[in-house]
């Protein structure tokens, strides 16, 4: 293995470059429902990316045993991540109720939808 590969296979590597790809993705597919997402007043955009990122995320987890092999940390880790983080939030919340932890599951919900809007809100009132 030469130097190159041997720096493209490093994890900070592969998911940075995932995260750039997933990124751009979630931007083009933006611009790509803009139209629609101003004719119907939805933000058909989010929602779009956020349903097909925690599919793909799921495949990807569901197929992997290992998560820490350089196809998932770059696909998974990167790729989704840099798409749509609800798809990681959506992982843990299923993970949490296969393992029967459902007050876990319900107050990561609850924490992350709840104090994610206010957060938001309080940055808003703070810069205006």
């Amino acid at each position: 293995m030469n130097w190159i590969s041997g720096f493209l296979l490093q994890p900070m590597v592969l998911v940075g470059l995932g995260g750039a790809i997933g990124s751009v993705a979630r931007y083009g597919m933006g611009l790509l429902l803009l139209q629609i997402s101003m004719a119907t007043q939805m933000p058909l955009a989010t929602t779009i990316v956020n349903i097909s990122g925690s599919f793909a995320l799921g495949c990807l987890a569901g197929s992997s045993s290992d998560r820490s092999q350089p196809f998932y940390l770059f696909l998974a880790v990167g790729c989704c991540g840099g798409f749509t983080t609800f798809s990681t939030f959506s992982l843990e919340m299923v993970e949490h109720l296969q393992q029967g932890r459902l007050g876990v599951a319900l107050l990561e919900c609850m924490a992350n939808v709840a104090l994610g809007a206010g957060a938001l809100y309080v940055g808003l009132a703070l810069t205006k």
